[in-house]
């Protein structure tokens, strides 16, 4: 009986300790996750009057700001696409130049022409927990000529140490970015406290990768699925 007891206080005392080290970790990741201090920018201007049909197409992504410095993918692209259950967003990129990986995320639209350039992506993923299956994003268009250049940002905020974190996209529709739009794309980069001296510029070398994935995976610049 003593050993039977004695089993069972020491699973339980194991169980106890893995929960703990579970949180210690996750709350570390969160710390260097969320590097930023206080809320999410607040009333940010984006693209007035934005058009989504003629965002359509491919991005190549020529800088990127990562709040956490982040420096995993080069020779990403966005490309938006049309399917029967509506309309989507691909995040194709080389992670650490060996694996290519992509990640497919629905686009909500919001039907306010004032709203449009505020748009959240939606990642569906059926083998996670029900609480993970479903996962929201904000993506908002800070400006954008449709023809040459976008910027785009994303911000995440933890209530738990009251700090967020900020990703931008520079994009192009060409694999380099020329002078006159790089300018243009980052003026608005004031508007969300980004030093524009902080961008850094996507690596195109390497781009051939020497391993594919053939099924989609968790987005690298959407971090934690749910509030922390």
């Amino acid at each position: 009986m003593c050993t039977i007891r004695c089993c069972s206080f020491y699973c339980s005392h194991d169980a106890a300790m893995l929960k703990i080290i579970s949180f210690i970790i996750c709350f570390n990741c969160v710390f260097a996750y969320f590097t930023l201090s206080g809320k999410c920018p607040e009333n940010v201007t984006l693209q007035e009057e934005f058009k989504l049909p003629d965002f359509f197409g491919k991005w190549y992504q020529s800088y990127h700001y990562s709040s956490d410095g982040q420096q995993q993918n080069n020779c990403s692209t966005l490309e938006l696409m049309t399917r029967p259950s509506g309309f989507y967003l691909n995040q194709s990129r080389v992670d650490r130049g060996l694996f290519h990986r992509y990640s497919i995320g629905k686009l909500d639209i919001n039907l306010r022409m004032e709203d449009a350039a505020r748009l959240e992506l939606m990642f569906a993923f059926k083998n996670a927990p029900r609480r993970l299956k479903t996962r929201r994003y904000p993506f908002h268009i800070l400006a954008t000529n449709y023809n040459y250049y976008a910027t785009i940002y994303t911000c995440q905020y933890s209530p738990l140490i009251d700090k967020h974190f900020i990703y931008v996209w520079i994009l192009s529709r060409n694999p380099i970015l020329n002078d006159v739009s790089k300018e243009l794309a980052i003026k608005p980069l004031q508007k969300i406290g980004v030093d524009s001296s902080k961008l850094v510029k996507d690596d195109q070398d390497k781009c051939v990768p020497k391993y594919y994935e053939d099924v989609p995976v968790e987005p690298t610049t959407f971090r934690f699925p749910v509030p922390i």
